[in-house]
């Protein structure tokens, strides 16, 4: 009788609230300033910074970032939608290929009026993607202009994704337009660096960083955090996410200036750029600008003038460069404006005997372009008869 009392005082007794996972994770994650997001029984984390526009950033102050968004005179880095839309935005996956790759952390730089602000959403499961979505699309709104390195070909896929995953319970997709990042740095720094990754062309620039995790450890990080709940576990990825999406601010406003600016070192590569978009008056400017240009120059240059009308300009530059395309131009021009069928012999002859000389060009090439010249050279020599 006596236990079965007690047995029931104790229940009887008042229990105390016990915490679960979820709640202690969360509190760690609100101790760290994070926001925590719910939707129906799912959650996720929003991050959140403030950074005021005098603040410098890799040489350049987010304020003139800002300004650079609405006055970049160049097509690829023009937007066409107010600052606020803009995203400087980067995300951290599972894996970098298929359809179980999960995205576990998104992140963008946005201006404000009066700041930067910058926010990073985190997934804590797996099975939270309905929450995490939920909330980034919400906040980016129906139509944005993404700023990303490699971002066309790879972030914005991935999260074409994983919505169709989540896509019954969340917004649509918005209307998107990209400005990436990667392209310019290829255009204009590729003769120059090995590797045009954005840790290497920090470097190039003088913000090597230091202390910095690796990317391809992040999703071992996430994975182990996921196992053990501890946000502690996630930050070195945070704080390598958050540096890249700063970095896309700076980076943007660094590539304005070098495609805009008179940029000796780059001013090759700049030539092409702008001949390549179409921009011929600021292309010949630019290549007649170089100081040292190197033969694919003279050549583009030299071309560029013959299709503007202006070819005697271009006759020197086609004799400096020398191959068989330039030597085949000045045939042309022998034969049509000058009526000199010797000169277009010889300089159909010459580019015969370069093609024979070359070594380490596919057989099938070769044969394609001797076909072609003596070709050109029967018919001169009948022509000449």
């Amino acid at each position: 009788m006596k236990a079965k009392l007690s047995r029931l005082i104790k229940t009887n007794e008042p229990k105390q609230a016990t915490v679960t996972p979820d709640d202690a994770e969360q509190a760690k994650w609100i101790a760290r300033g994070g926001e925590i997001l719910t939707f129906e029984s799912e959650w996720c984390v929003r991050l959140k910074e403030i950074y005021p526009l005098e603040a410098t950033y890799h040489d350049f102050t987010f304020d003139a970032a800002k300004r650079a968004l609405g006055t970049a005179d160049h097509p690829f880095f023009t937007v066409d939608v107010p600052y606020d839309q803009v995203l400087f935005m980067d995300t951290e996956t599972t894996g970098l290929r298929g359809a179980g790759t999960s995205i576990f952390l998104i992140g963008f730089a946005r201006f404000k009026p009066d700041h930067l602000e910058m926010i990073q959403y985190v997934l804590p499961h797996p099975a939270f993607e309905t929450a995490f979505y939920y909330h980034f699309l919400n906040d980016i709104g129906d139509e944005v202009r993404f700023v990303t390195y490699n971002g066309k070909s790879f972030d914005w896929p991935q999260i074409k994704t994983r919505h169709t995953f989540v896509r019954t319970k969340v917004k649509a997709l918005p209307a998107v337009g990209h400005v990436d990042l990667l392209h310019a740095s290829r255009r204009l720094l590729k003769p120059t660096l090995e590797s045009v990754s954005l840790k290497a062309v920090e470097a190039h620039f003088g913000h090597a960083r230091t202390d910095d995790l690796p990317g391809f450890l992040a999703p071992m990080h996430y994975f182990q955090y996921v196992k053990e709940r501890d946000p502690d576990i996630l930050q070195p990825v945070i704080e390598h996410h958050h540096a890249d999406c700063l970095s896309l601010v700076s980076l943007y406003k660094r590539l304005c200036h070098l495609v805009e600016a008179d940029e000796p070192t780059f001013g090759e590569e700049r030539a092409h750029w702008l001949n390549d978009l179409g921009s011929t008056d600021e292309a010949l400017k630019q290549y007649e600008r170089i100081e040292q240009p190197t033969k694919r120059a003279k050549m583009r240059q030299a071309l560029l003038l013959k299709r503007t009308g202006r070819i005697v300009e271009a006759l020197p530059l086609f004799k400096e460069v020398g191959t068989t395309e330039a030597l085949v131009e000045l045939a042309k021009y022998a034969e049509h404006q000058q009526k000199d069928v010797v000169s277009a012999i010889r300089y159909t002859e010459q580019a015969i005997a370069i093609v024979e000389q070359q070594k380490t060009v596919l057989k099938q090439t070769v044969q394609k372009q001797q076909h072609a010249l003596n070709h050109r050279l029967a018919r001169l020599e009948r022509k000449r008869l």
